[in-house]
């Protein structure tokens, strides 16, 4: 009797499972049905306007003697290019991959063309069916190339940027050690107000470069998906933190934050030197210059972030601020390497989006330590004066980095 009852329950829950399926299985049925068929429901409403046969100009590089022109398709339907102009002039072109180009595939059109340096200079790209893409240089420069020296050029900005100033803000940790409990809560929350300013402008930065995108790219559910994956991300490393230090899993040891909050400004910094690296790949190089100085002034309150956490340990060795300096400093290089070479605002987007989740997650692992560990509430005079004070230390200072 026991196994009979077994293999009716057994063969029941199969049944429910079959069934759960039943919904996601007439979902798909009736989006693929809508997919074939939908274009005559849509018409019974009316009808949109083509798309006009327009390339996406990527990137335009000049080198000695030759213009380099970077075009992508971002229409569904194959675009072919037909001629190329220089100042309204057409010129003669070799291209570096396929004339016609189906979706979001990309060529390079190369233009032997004597530019002038510093004169500005437009190009324009039109496509067999007559419709022409434009884009206007105010004043050409060789764009650097990749080589030895620029590679060390790279790093030593992103040191710069990232790395020392994060050593810098550390500095502050003797002092914090000998801070009060309230004071200590008052010092987290303002990491917090940190946190919160970097994921607002980390959002804001990837909202604005997934605007350039085309749409097939999946618009703001490409900032969506890194959002999710960067919070997701870090929940799990909390939660494994939490296991490790034996806890109960409503908050996190000083270290433990203090590692969390390093990788959560580490992804912003990988996001602002890919911001320096590409102003400079682009020959903007006063802009350049601008963002390492206003980034170098930025920076110094994220190792402030830091530390605040890490003053709670009896004693943290100097390996481990070293480490916590590299996990949130050294990102700012490679992400110099990257926008200085590569340039692609699909990785600028996934990058700030990724930064925006992580220090939201990071948020909330801080406000649970407050309350956790030091026992002050979040509506407290200092934790509230905290954490404003830490969103207008980040306003204040960002100010320099334009």
């Amino acid at each position: 009797m026991a196994s009979d009852s077994v293999a009716v329950g057994g063969s029941g829950d199969a049944r429910w499972r079959l069934w759960a399926l039943l919904p996601l299985l007439l979902l798909v049925g009736a989006v693929s049905l809508f997919a074939v068929a939908g274009g005559s429901l849509v018409g019974l409403i009316g009808r949109n306007a083509p798309q006009p046969d327009e390339f996406d100009i990527r990137r335009i590089e000049f080198k000695q003697g030759e213009i380099r022109i970077r075009v992508t398709n971002p229409q569904r339907d194959e675009l072919t290019i037909g001629t190329v102009t220089v100042d309204d002039a057409v010129v003669p072109f070799t291209l570096d991959g396929p004339q016609t180009l189906g979706r979001l595939r990309s060529s390079t059109i190369l233009i032997p063309f004597d530019w002038v340096e510093d004169e500005p200079i437009s190009v324009g790209v039109t496509s067999s069916t007559g419709i022409q893409t434009t884009e206007a240089i105010p004043a050409a420069v060789e764009t650097p190339s990749a080589s030895p020296s620029s590679f060390l050029g790279y790093g030593i900005i992103g040191f710069l940027v990232g790395i020392v100033p994060i050593a810098v803000g550390l500095l502050w940790l003797p002092s914090l050690r000998r801070a009060s409990p309230r004071w200590l809560s008052a010092f987290m929350a303002l990491t917090a107000g940190l946190l919160t300013f970097l994921a607002v402008g980390a959002l804001s930065e990837a909202l604005q470069l997934q605007a350039a995108l085309p749409s097939a790219l999946g618009g703001a559910g490409l900032v969506l998906l890194g959002v999710a994956v960067s919070y997701l991300t870090l929940t799990f490393l909390s939660h494994r933190f939490s296991s490790d230090s034996r806890s109960s899993g409503a908050g996190l040891g000083g270290l433990a934050l203090a590692t969390l909050v390093a990788i959560g400004i580490g992804l912003h910094n990988l996001g602002e030197g890919l911001a320096i690296g590409s102003s400079f790949a682009l020959g903007e190089l006063a802009l350049g210059t601008f963002l390492i100085v206003g980034f170098m002034i930025h920076n110094v309150t994220e190792g402030l972030g830091i530390a605040a956490p890490a003053a709670e340990a009896e004693r943290v060795s100097k390996a481990r601020l070293a480490v916590l300096t590299l996990v949130a400093g050294a990102p700012a290089i490679l992400g110099a390497w990257i926008g200085g070479f590569v340039t692609s605002d699909v990785l600028g987007v996934v990058f700030f989006a990724a930064a925006a989740g992580a220090a939201a997650e990071v948020v909330v692992e801080v406000g649970r330590y407050i309350v956790r560990r030091t026992g002050e509430r979040l509506s407290s005079p200092y934790v509230l004066g905290g954490f404003l004070a830490g969103v207008l230390v980040m306003y204040a200072t960002g100010l320099f980095a334009g």
